[in-house]
């Protein structure tokens, strides 16, 4: 099955009963970015002249509200990937942004407030690490109507050997900060200014923005080509507004997802084994084990932390076939777990798992024995499948990281 693709798709999504809006009597806290920015490299390794450290912000929460989209990244040939709005009900219409003919796009990911959709475009071909890379933003209204693109050069942008060199990034919940894995080291981009700061020497598995706070944390080694072993590392916590990284307590992590109120992390490790499933708090003390025994996995990323603050969600080889997969609930109180058998239909079997934005819902990108697709998964009532789309999904492999955060991006009311 890792063989199928050329190329792999990347995916980020959300359906039409998902969605958020910012918390009434919150003063609105995202700037759109300018049309053009002139990006500048800051190299923390020193030397090079620092920019002054933006103030902490003031991050709105988030709820949630009706009528949102499907973001997705489609193989248009060999050579080139193209972006996809789908809602249910409705046809797919593809993203046009000028550049888009000449270039190959992945790794959509809605802002935080829903106002704009993120993805990353290469020029190059896919079987080298040349080319340019670009980080692209779009206004997206709630009728799809897209607005004019701002897009920041990543001058220098590659990949390891062997991996595609797509920037996939992730938004900070501030809706200006985003940080994704570039080669050897990660970037995080001012989407307002276009400047950006490297962290050396990192070839993390997984990035995560804590929510609430401008830090992110950073975890695993994916090795220095795509036939290297993952292996787990310390956990490294970075913020924006001090510029400067701290090592998270003696954690040791590969995979990782906060809680929704950011107090707690749950991580696993990065390896074959990947041992247990473990909570720490947020200033690295209180290590404990939630789940002993996760079993082994060879698709997925990591643990995902519902909304709603109760439950974490992984997913596990099931033993039926060689890469069918389930997924698992676990209670976050006591540690006790649901199983999710794959789905019925046509025998869905989970590439990766992500929450919808009011913690209900789980959204697989998925395969059958026929073809792929996107599913909608209700946690307590598995058995009521709907399928979103069938154009075909990211397929969970070491290509990107698929910023599994905004999977289910957030649309305003």
């Amino acid at each position: 099955m890792t063989n199928r693709r050329v190329r792999h798709v990347a995916l980020v999504a959300m359906i039409a009963l998902m969605g958020c809006s910012q918390a009434p009597g919150t003063p609105a806290t995202t700037t759109s970015p300018p049309e053009t920015p002139s990006p500048t490299s800051v190299d923390t390794r020193g030397g090079a002249p620092q920019p002054a450290a933006p103030a902490v912000p003031n991050i709105p929460t988030l709820g949630p509200t009706t009528n949102g989209w499907v973001a997705v990244a489609v193989d248009a040939d060999q050579d080139r990937g193209d972006i996809y709005l789908v809602r249910p009900g409705e046809d797919a219409r593809r993203l046009e942004v000028a550049g888009s003919d000449a270039a190959d796009e992945a790794c959509p990911a809605w802002s935080p407030d829903g106002t704009r959709l993120l993805f990353g475009r290469f020029t190059g071909s896919a079987d080298t690490t040349s080319g340019d890379a670009e980080l692209v933003i779009v206004p997206v209204g709630p009728d799809g109507a897209v607005g004019a693109p701002t897009t920041i050069g990543l001058d220098g942008f590659g990949a390891l050997d062997s991996l595609e060199p797509h920037p996939c990034g992730t938004w900070a919940p501030d809706g200006r900060w985003v940080a994704l894995r570039g080669p050897g080291e990660v970037w995080v981009v001012d989407t307002q200014t276009g400047a950006i700061r490297r962290l050396p020497d990192l070839r993390p598995i997984d990035l995560e923005w804590r929510p609430g706070t401008d830090e992110l944390a950073i975890a695993g080694d994916m090795g220095t080509n795509r036939a290297a072993d993952w292996l787990s590392t310390p956990v490294s916590v970075y913020s924006v507004s001090t510029d400067k990284l701290h090592q998270l307590g003696s954690v040791v992590a590969g995979n990782l997802t906060w809680s929704p109120d950011g107090s707690t992390l749950a991580y696993e490790g990065g390896d074959d084994s990947r041992a247990g499933l473990w909570l720490v708090d947020a200033d690295g003390a209180n290590e404990r084990l939630l789940v002993a025994d996760l079993g082994k996995a060879i698709h997925g990323i990591g643990p995902v932390w519902s909304p709603t603050g109760d439950r974490i969600a992984y997913q596990r080889l099931d033993g039926t076939s060689a890469e069918g997969h389930e997924v698992v609930l676990v209670s976050v109180a006591d540690g006790t777990e649901t199983v999710i058998e794959p789905p019925k239909i046509d025998g869905w079997y989970p590439y990766s798992v992500a929450w919808s934005p009011d913690g209900t819902t789980l959204l697989y990108t998925a395969w059958t024995g026929v073809g792929d697709g996107v599913i909608a998964v209700p946690a307590d009532t598995p058995s009521d499948v709907t399928v979103l789309t069938d154009l075909d999904p990211v397929l969970g492999y070491k290509e990107h990281r698929w910023v599994p955060i905004q999977m289910w991006g957030r649309q305003p009311g």
